[in-house]
């Protein structure tokens, strides 16, 4: 049971691994996009994992202050991120949100991802 435990672990790991690189990729295609001027896949990179630390810890102190984390954690992180994106490639408001929609298309692959591996871990763990 313990071995299950810890593969659950590295699982998850993995996916928040996958999500931040998958995050940094579409950043990158979507600064490129909107012709931001030195983007590179460090910068991409960097913006994704601040961004991700920062819409997790906002959605978590959110449900556990005031029990709606899920909304208003979701809403201010997106202000959050876009002010993330706007620092760090030293763009306007609107190229930066425009690159943040790179990113919902990444977070909707790396969601279909977890459903199927939580489904076929669940059907395994069943057998």
């Amino acid at each position: 049971m313990e071995l299950i435990g810890l593969t659950l672990i590295f699982i998850i790991a993995g996916c928040i691994a996958i999500a931040t690189a998958l995050s940094a990729v579409f950043i990158w295609i979507g600064s490129k996009f909107t012709s931001v001027p030195n983007t590179t896949f460090g910068k991409a990179f960097y913006a994704a994992l601040l961004s991700s630390v920062a819409v997790w810890a906002l959605t978590g102190m959110g449900t556990a202050l005031f029990g709606i984390g899920s909304v208003a954690g979701w809403l201010l992180g997106i202000i959050i991120t876009l002010w993330i994106l706007k620092y760090v490639y030293a763009t306007d408001w609107g190229k930066a949100l425009l690159i943040w929609l790179f990113t919902g298309v990444a977070h909707v692959i790396v969601a279909v991802i977890m459903i199927i591996l939580l489904v076929t871990g669940s059907i395994a763990l069943a057998l």
